[in-house]
Order: structure tokens, then C-alpha cells, then sequence
């Protein structure tokens, strides 16, 4: 009864005020908006990248050049050198012969990346492509499948042909499925032989983007830079996706034979790249989170202060409350809970406005905000605690009054 008593006061008192009250709850409105939209967005990003990461699957085992992570004796990532990759890959098609031979390997595909500007009749000077010299045998291990025509064979092995991915037919072409259509690489003319299905895209586009790849016959895409040529990346297929962990393990004990125990590579699973992108998702969103949190600190420190100010200008009502036998508990717990409920109420306006502000990123932007019940659950769990913490002080100053003289003032 009590509680409600103090709940009819607090809302009448905030009621007698509204441009003070909203002005008050103003900055944890915009202070929980700003934390559960920073936690939504790396939530939501964190998800389309390890989508796109998960288009391979878990029997795909990818080999880059460099020591890109480094990890303790469980396995664990502790460290990641993004730039480890780029320098003279010293992976080799000897390598790639050692790695067929081993138990659990299905098949194994080399990647080579060339630069080079495209162009068709539509289109001049087109940079956005990936272009990717490779053997027929990335068909299946690919994660997005052939929807328009088919992928090239061996047999094609010296032709001059290409599979595109969706986004590469629409900028180059302007249509969906441009097959027999010619485009021009580094001076060479190319037809289309196929065309990917779109796959899933991140802001981010950690990795491939499979929808701006351009795929060319690995003998080709020598002849193209006249042999200047090196393999960026081994993708392999493995036969049974449950012991993955244990082929990678020999994967990675036989490249350092071939290598002469030089660890100047890198044997990824899927899950070191989920791993990987967890811990820096983590990271950035708690940094831009404590960012944000600024705000809604400040906002406690408006409570504080305008609650300060309630309690001076109501000391005759503090007076005549302890008078007619309130207790110090009963006043403490009036004010705290009228600092409570402009917190929670800043607190339940500011998580509408996150969804609002939600709905145009989705819209307008490739983010695509993940707010969830946890996130919702924590926001409001903070509005509260700020009015709590923040609304303690007056509170306690407020019960501190002495009876007599608050009502000297009557």
C-alpha cells in the first residue's frame, strides 16, 4: 500500500512539472537509446558476418599465406595480424599436391588473385569485380551454387571464360543473367559462362564477397600476367565434417615438412574465423557501448540535480509529512522511487526510440540492427539502477530535513 501511496505522489509530482519532467528524462532517453543502439548494431553486424563466414560450411579448411593468428596451448585465438597475409605468399602447387594425398581430403582448389580493371559494352573501367584465377574444382566447395548457366571444366582449362557472381552480371551488364556475353580483362576478351546465385552479404565483407567474384580457369589467369602469378589461397573440402579438427592438424603438419618447419601460413577452420570475429565484435561493441554510456550517465546527473532541486522547494511538504508521523524510510523512499520512475519512464521512451531508429538503418543502410530481449531486458535493468543510484543522494537529504525546522517555512 505504501509503495503505491509513494507511486500516485511520485507521477502527481511529475504531472505538476511535465516540461521539467521530460527535460529531466530527457538525457536517459537519449542515453539508453544511444547504448542499446551501439549493442544492436555490433550485434546485428557481428550476425551477417558470421553468416557470410558460415556459407562454407564446417568440412571447408582454408589456407592463407602469413601467420594471421596466434593461439595459446587449448587453441584459443589470442591475437590476430590482419596485414600477415599480405606480403609474397610462399604457398606452392607442390603444397597443394602434399595436401591431396591426405586421408579426409576430398578436394583441393588453389585461388589466385589478379589485379585488373573490367569492362563490357555497358560498362567502362569496372573495379568492383574480385578477379579470381581457380580450377573447376571450387564449384563445390563454393557456397553460393551456379543459377544461370554452368561453372567451367577442365576442359576449359586454357579458354577464355568466366563465372561472375550477381553483382558483377548487375554492374557490368545491367541484367541477371548475362551468358555469352563478353567482357573485357586486362585487354582480353572474356564470355561469360555462368552466373553465382547472390549470397549472403556483411557491411563488413569480411573475407570474399562471392556476388563481386569473377572466376577464371586457373591456366588462363596465368597466361593473363604472363606467369607472374602466385596462390593466395588453398580451399579444401573435406570429406567428413567431424573430423575436421583433426585433418586441419595434419594439414598444418604437413605443410611445415614442405615449408622446412617455417609456420609462414595459416590453416583456418570456420570456427577460428567465428572465433576471431566474436572476440573483435566483442571488443568494439563494449568500447562503442562505454562511448554511449556517457550520455546516460550524464542524464543521472540531471536526475540528481533536479531531484536536489524538488527536495528544496518542497521542504514544508517534507515538514508536514514528518509531523503527521512519516518516518525517515517512508521519505527516502518517496523521493527515490520519484527519481525511479523518471528514470524508468526516460528508459521505456528511449527503447522505443531505439526501434524506431532501427527500422530507418534497416531501411536505409546495409545494417541490419539485432535488438533482442537480453539487450531490452539490460536497458532497462540500467534506467532503473541510474534512478536508483543517482536518486539515493536527494533522497537521504531529503529525510535528513528536521521536522521542525521545514515547517518554520510554512
Amino acid at each position: 500500500m505504501m509503495f503505491k501511496a509513494h507511486l500516485k505522489m511520485a507521477l502527481a509530482s511529475l504531472r505538476s512539472a511535465k516540461i521539467r519532467s521530460f527535460l529531466t528524462m530527457f538525457g536517459v532517453v537519449i542515453g539508453v537509446s544511444s547504448v542499446l543502439i551501439a549493442v544492436s548494431i555490433g550485434q546485428g553486424v557481428k550476425q551477417q558476418v558470421l553468416t557470410q563466414i558460415g556459407q562454407l560450411g564446417d568440412n571447408v579448411v582454408t589456407i592463407i599465406p602469413g601467420k594471421s593468428f596466434t593461439t595459446d596451448s587449448s587453441g584459443t585465438i589470442t591475437g590476430f595480424n590482419a596485414v600477415a597475409s599480405q606480403g609474397i605468399s610462399t604457398l606452392t602447387q607442390q603444397d597443394i599436391e602434399s595436401i591431396k594425398k591426405i586421408d579426409g581430403v576430398k578436394s583441393v582448389s588453389p585461388s589466385v588473385y589478379i589485379t585488373g580493371v573490367t569492362s563490357s559494352p555497358d560498362r567502362k573501367n569496372y573495379a568492383g569485380g574480385t578477379i579470381i584465377a581457380t580450377t573447376p574444382e571450387i564449384k563445390d566447395i563454393l557456397a553460393s551454387k551456379i543459377e544461370y548457366g554452368e561453372f567451367f571444366t577442365e576442359k576449359d582449362s586454357h579458354k577464355k571464360v568466366v563465372v561472375v557472381g550477381s553483382n558483377v552480371a548487375n554492374d557490368l551488364f545491367n541484367q541477371r543473367d548475362p551468358i555469352g556475353r563478353i567482357v573485357t580483362i586486362r585487354g582480353e576478351e572474356f564470355t561469360v559462362r555462368g552466373v553465382l546465385q547472390p549470397a549472403p552479404e556483411s557491411p563488413l565483407n569480411v573475407g570474399l564477397n562471392y556476388n563481386n567474384a569473377i572466376y577464371m580457369p586457373l591456366e588462363t589467369g596465368k597466361k593473363l600476367t604472363n606467369g607472374a602469378t602466385q596462390i593466395n589461397q588453398i580451399t579444401i573440402e573435406l570429406i567428413n565434417d567431424k573430423n575436421t579438427a583433426a585433418t586441419s592438424n595434419t594439414i598444418k603438419e604437413t605443410l611445415l615438412q614442405q615449408h622446412k618447419g617455417q609456420e609462414d601460413f595459416t590453416v583456418m577452420q570456420q570456427q577460428d574465423f567465428m572465433q576471431a570475429t566474436d572476440q573483435v565484435f566483442g571488443i568494439l561493441t563494449s568500447f562503442v557501448a562505454a562511448v554511449a554510456g556517457i550520455s546516460l550517465f550524464v542524464g543521472g546527473v540531471g536526475i540528481m540535480n533536479i531531484m536536489l532541486v524538488s527536495v528544496s522547494e518542497r521542504t514544508r511538504e517534507i515538514g508536514i509529512r514528518k509531523a503527521v508521523g512519516a518516518t525517515n524510510k517512508q521519505i527516502v523512499g518517496q523521493f527515490l522511487l520519484e527519481a525511479v520512475v523518471l528514470s524508468v519512464i526516460g528508459g521505456i521512451v528511449g527503447i522505443a526510440l531505439s526501434f524506431v531508429a532501427a527500422y530507418f538503418i534497416r531501411l536505409y543502410t546495409p545494417i541490419e540492427p539485432a535488438i533482442s530481449f537480453p539487450i531490452i531486458a539490460l536497458a532497462f535493468g540500467v534506467s532503473v539502477a541510474v534512478g536508483v543510484v543517482f536518486g539515493i543522494a536527494p533522497a537521504i537529504k531529503a529525510a535528513s530535513k528536521d521536522p521542525i525546522t521545514a515547517l518554520r517555512k510554512l
